[in-house]
């Protein structure tokens, strides 16, 4: 298990992770088709990706989860609106 004082950059990982091999798969299928290196070409443009993807998202989340406390409200009652 990994310690719980690096929750943020765990969570970071894999959600720019998971993002970055669903978007590099529909930009892989539409650049290349079904080729026969599909896979191959798929995998290296995730990691490609991951290695912009990971450290971006570690600068915007801290500037993202300050937005998002702005944005919204833990006081009175929240419309259904």
């Amino acid at each position: 298990m990994i310690c719980g004082k690096y929750f943020h950059y765990v969570f970071v990982a894999l959600m720019s992770m998971g993002m970055t091999l669903i978007l590099s798969l529909f930009a892989t299928a539409n650049n290349e088709g079904q080729s026969g290196n599909f896979v191959w070409l798929w995998l290296l443009a995730a990691a490609l990706n991951f290695a912009i993807a990971f450290p971006t998202a570690l600068a915007v989340a801290p500037v993202a989860r300050w937005a998002a406390g702005k944005l919204t409200t833990t006081t009175g009652r929240c419309s259904d609106r």
